[in-house]
């Protein structure tokens, strides 16, 4: 079975650093293996699970793990939550 490509890592994942690609690529890893990677990095940690990984598939949940962060939540917004300089002029009632 072919390696990923870096086409097929930018399908998984969206667009991110082209180091981290090139990393993914270079692992060799298959289509299947990415995958699983990511539903390791983006899950909850399983420190035994995580332990008793391949190394190519330790890597990849690695590189991953690192990466997904950066895509993380967006910042909340709306009337739950008011920016501190939105607050300002704003008096509080006593």
């Amino acid at each position: 079975m072919a390696g990923v490509t870096e086409v097929d890592v930018a399908a998984a994942i969206g667009r991110i650093d082209e180091i981290i690609i090139r990393e993914i690529v270079r692992t060799g890893a298959s289509r299947p293996e990415l995958r699983r990677a990511l539903a390791l990095a983006k899950g909850p940690g399983d420190l035994a699970a995580d332990a008793a990984l391949p190394p190519r598939m330790q890597r990849l949940v690695d590189l991953l793990a690192v990466t997904l962060p950066e895509q993380g939540p967006r910042p909340l917004q709306g009337p739950q939550y008011r920016h501190p300089a939105a607050m300002k002029g704003v008096e509080r009632a006593a």
